[in-house]
């Protein structure tokens, strides 16, 4: 864990768009709220690492050879974008098509971390790109994985902050 939480803070570097606050952060509370809901620190520690390719500039080989395990090492992947397409809503919509086939529930509470925390930040974020998360992101991430993980805590919660709204 400390080894993710140095890497995630040397390497993810600047400022979430819209305010002062340093982009690494958002990696910390994903793995909070994988913590709070239970899950093991394979997954845990995937949560903290699951922008570190797309925006640390890493690949997965530079985290296996860093000594994190295969299985942290593939949630990372699977909750990664494909940074070769410039459309950024296609990549999105490509990474999800890419967990639907994998129906790995750890690699889905990992998006669901990053989203509800990306929908609690959003009044930070210009106002077609709030619009986005609140009425197609999230909608559709819940509907998708309603039937594997319905039942969890952190499906749960991020349900509730949307109905909420």
């Amino acid at each position: 864990m400390d080894k993710a939480l140095k890497l995630v803070g040397e390497k993810i570097t600047g400022t979430r768009k819209g305010c002062e606050e340093p982009t690494y952060k958002h990696s910390i509370r994903v793995a909070d709220t994988l913590k709070k809901n239970g899950y093991p620190n394979e997954v845990i520690i995937a949560g903290l690492l699951h922008d570190i390719i797309e925006d640390g500039s890493m690949t997965a080989q530079e985290l296996m050879d860093l000594g994190f395990s295969e299985r942290t090492v593939s949630l990372v992947d699977a909750c990664t974008h494909d940074s070769t397409m410039r459309n950024k809503d296609a990549r999105w919509v490509k990474m999800i098509a890419r967990l639907i086939d994998l129906a790995d529930k750890d690699a889905w509470a990992i998006k669901c971390a990053d989203l509800f925390d990306n929908y609690r930040s959003c009044h930070t974020m210009p106002n077609v790109r709030a619009a986005f998360i609140r009425t197609v992101k999230a909608p559709l991430l819940l509907s998708v994985t309603k039937d594997i993980l319905g039942e969890a805590g952190i499906w749960q919660e991020l349900n509730q902050e949307i109905i909420k709204k």
